[in-house]
């Protein structure tokens, strides 16, 4: 990747990377709480003439922090801003994780023409209504607590034992997501108790898969089926990883990513192909590396 730097787009300061290419440009969105960093592993794996883009979203890493409320208008903007602020004007491979998905998913329906390809990985698109009151809550906790004092428990459940194969690697994104600004993440937590994508999601372009992890207690199988079945030109997929999916398994992700560059009408297959591979887990039955 190149040097990261900052622009003003939107009217707020966002840190970037891009890494200009003669072929595919993927454009990643990190997830709540996350930074450039979280994707740069599975980035690195990507074809090396591949164009890529990471950037702090509104808020996170060390993009410009916010004390207002946050929408989904805002994210998607930003966005667009961004592509035209670098000139980024052919269509891309736009990917984001969790929140980022949800992000990347609205984008997608309200920018068709912008994007070639999506994959939206263990995407958070609202919260139920019978949920939203304890998120709300949660959220004034955590912008009145903190992170380590109201997020912990969370993360814990978002990156079970079960995914931590390296130690290192967790520990790292642990301290690095407890760092996130708290005020902000409460922000973000208000605008999805309150965000309702459905819409969004029934008016996705063709070229559209959503991946669930086996290992997510957040995001359960369930629910990437129901918003699949809102879009009549989407599809999903399950692998056994978590929720921080790219940060789990970035070369599960990496491949995935080139299999929508190259054809996303079949990338089903190519991935499944990857799934079924031998060397591509930890152990004989356990997550994907």
């Amino acid at each position: 990747m190149n040097e990261k730097t900052w622009i003003e787009a939107n009217g707020i300061a966002l840190r970037y990377a891009y890494r200009r290419g003669t072929d595919a440009t993927y454009v990643l969105l990190h997830e709540m709480g996350g930074s450039i960093e979280s994707w740069e592993e599975a980035a690195a794996r990507l074809p090396p003439d591949a164009g890529v883009l990471l950037y702090d979203q509104r808020g996170f890493g060390l993009s410009e922090k916010v004390r207002s409320p946050m929408t989904m208008e805002q994210h998607v903007a930003d966005l667009l801003a961004l592509l035209d602020a670098l000139g980024i004007t052919q269509p891309v491979v736009l990917s984001g994780v969790a929140v980022g998905a949800g992000i990347a998913m609205a984008f997608a329906a309200r920018h068709p023409e912008r994007v070639g390809g999506l994959l939206a990985l263990a995407p958070a698109c609202g919260v139920a209504p019978e949920r939203r009151a304890a998120a709300m809550e949660m959220a004034q906790r955590i912008a009145g607590n903190g992170l380590r004092s109201e997020g912990a428990r969370l993360f814990e459940t978002a990156y079970p034992e079960a995914l931590r194969t390296d130690p290192a690697r967790y520990e790292s994104y642990r301290s690095a997501w407890l760092s996130a600004d708290p005020h902000s993440l409460a922000a973000i937590y208000r605008m999805l108790a309150t965000q309702d994508l459905d819409a969004d999601v029934a008016a996705l372009p063709k070229a559209t898969l959503l991946v669930g992890g086996t290992y997510d207690a957040l995001r359960p199988e369930a629910e990437i089926r129901r918003l699949a079945g809102l879009c009549a030109h989407a599809a999903c997929i399950f692998a056994p990883t978590g929720h921080f999916m790219q940060v789990n398994s970035p070369r599960f992700v990496a491949h995935a990513l080139a299999a929508v560059a190259r054809d996303a009408g079949r990338s089903v297959r190519a991935i499944q192909e990857f799934l079924d591979a031998p060397g591509n887990r930890h152990g004989r039955n356990g997550p994907l590396r």
